[in-house]
């Protein structure tokens, strides 16, 4: 057996049978032809480092035979920004009850280590997500074999009058900020009422619970996630900053900014309502209320962005006028 004979015999071990003669007739003429072009040139046979030389510049039989039956990924080029959209919202719900599963282990503790909980809440997310992980990508190969995807996710059903007009790169909405904000929304709404959905076992291991203080303020806080929640929505349905949602956001920032300065200026945030008591109860309370002004101010700083973005569309308006 040749060399020409033993590299056709190994890419055709790679390839389906029904194609095997077929690829492999047609790929030893093109490497005769290059033997030919060979004796052509010099007048001679090529010798066999010669075809060695030829044979190893195409490739391994294995890489050869996948130019000719490429694989078929799992999910298609088509379906990948549906894939990535439903898996990033998918791994974001999956991290939210993650936390707040954490935060109920760490709520119940005798005392707390930060870079402990920490460790936990990542061990516990990285194991989850790999089962959501091989669900979505499962179920979106199953769908498109059997073709019940919904025309939202192949893009068929969309049409060139909706594209919005987008003047500025920062007025594309990212996913990953609706899916944290959504997750934030949803993990405080359900840190507030966690009397709601926790066991009577697990609400009698708690150690602490918001203080009188703050409770007041909670059925004000809930309304306004639930408005965000609501934008949120809006935005991921439209994610395209306009002056309205820029409005709306300078708004509901500035509701939440004056919450949390509110917060951080109380006396106590939470108290102690199990023995033992949580060990170092006040630096924890203390933290937790510098970390309501820190987020006060970030939130400032982004109205004070939104603001100047709105009048950046203001001024993108006047000039389309005057350009008509």
């Amino acid at each position: 057996m040749t060399l020409l004979q033993k590299y056709i015999h190994a890419v055709k071990q790679e390839l389906p049978q029904a194609q095997r003669e077929d690829i492999g007739r047609e790929l030893q003429a093109n490497i005769l032809d290059q033997l030919d072009a060979i004796l052509e040139q010099t007048g001679r046979e090529a010798t066999e480092d010669e075809v060695a030389a030829i044979l190893e510049k195409l490739g391994h039989p294995v890489q050869v035979a996948a130019r000719y039956m490429p694989v078929t990924p799992l999910v298609s080029s088509e379906l990948m920004p549906a894939y990535k959209l439903v898996m990033s919202y998918a791994l974001g719900i999956t991290l939210l009850l993650q936390t707040l599963k954490s935060a109920t282990v760490f709520l119940q503790a005798e005392h707390y280590k930060i870079w402990q909980a920490l460790m936990q809440l990542l061990a516990g997310f990285i194991d989850q997500a790999t089962l959501v992980f091989t669900s979505v990508t499962i179920a979106f190969y199953l769908a498109a074999k059997s073709g019940m995807l919904p025309n939202w996710a192949n893009n068929k059903a969309w049409h060139a009058q909706d594209l919005p007009a987008q003047e500025y790169d920062w007025q594309q909405i990212r996913g990953s900020d609706i899916i944290t904000d959504l997750a934030s929304c949803g993990f405080i709404l359900l840190l507030i009422w966690h009397k709601l959905w926790m066991s009577d076992i697990s609400l009698q291991q708690l150690r602490v619970d918001f203080s009188p203080a703050i409770a007041s303020y909670l059925p004000w806080m809930t309304a306004l996630l639930l408005c965000s929640i609501a934008f949120c929505i809006w935005c991921a349905i439209r994610p395209v900053w306009s002056k309205l949602k820029l409005q709306l956001n300078i708004v509901q920032n500035t509701m939440y900014a004056a919450l949390f300065f509110l917060f951080s200026q109380l006396e106590a945030l939470i108290y102690n309502i199990g023995l033992p008591a949580i060990l170092d109860l006040q630096r924890l309370d203390r933290g937790i209320r510098l970390a309501c002004l820190g987020y006060a101010l970030y939130l400032l700083y982004e109205c004070v962005r939104d603001g100047r973005r709105l009048q950046q569309l203001g001024g993108a308006v006047v000039d389309a006028k005057l350009s008509s």
